[in-house]
């Protein structure tokens, strides 16, 4: 346990909204150890809707694998957190993803597959209307949180984009061992 780190140091991992230290000294915003960044999600997904569909293609994916693997470290300690029990680390991530602004969380657990449906998505509102899915930062923290709470590695897809006209997101975690 790092004594620095709220989640790990007895913290309430469902609360990441009252945990958040905005620092005027050096311009940040923090949750123990992990820095984060507020932005306009249309600033943020006007970027990627300028590339070329190429590009934007290597660039979603880029950017779901750095969501997986740096979100894995916020997952750990959120798991950690909640004494490694995964029922308690999919409510934690739940809240969590309300109080970073990343939509309506709702898990749908199964036997080979773990789902996830988002309402209000920030990506597939900040992108604006797409014929692929948009919702890349998603998929990349389902990765994260399927790998760690289950300890085996998972391929996720994007089943259903609100950008591409669908009424919500949705997601599925496959493991591979299965």
């Amino acid at each position: 346990m790092d004594p620095e780190d709220p989640v790990t140091a007895g913290g309430d991992a469902r609360a990441l909204r009252a945990r958040l230290q905005w620092s005027a000294d050096d311009g940040a915003i923090r949750d123990g150890p992990r820095r984060y960044l507020m932005m306009r999600p249309d600033v943020l997904m006007g970027l990627l809707r300028r590339l070329p569909p190429e590009a934007r293609a290597q660039a979603m994916a880029a950017f779901a694998d750095a969501v997986a693997e740096h979100g894995s470290d916020s997952i750990r300690a959120y798991f950690r957190q909640v004494g490694e029990d995964p029922s308690a680390l999919l409510a934690a991530t739940v809240g969590a993803a309300a109080d970073l602004g990343w939509g309506a969380w709702r898990f749908e657990p199964g036997r080979d597959r773990l789902g996830l449906a988002v309402g209000a998505s920030p990506f597939a509102e900040g992108f604006g209307v797409a014929d692929t899915p948009v919702c890349a930062p998603i998929a990349g923290m389902l990765q994260a949180v399927a790998t760690v709470s289950t300890g085996i590695d998972c391929e996720v897809r994007e089943l259903r984009c609100a950008a591409c006209g669908a009424p919500r997101c949705e997601f599925e975690a496959r493991w591979s061992a299965c």
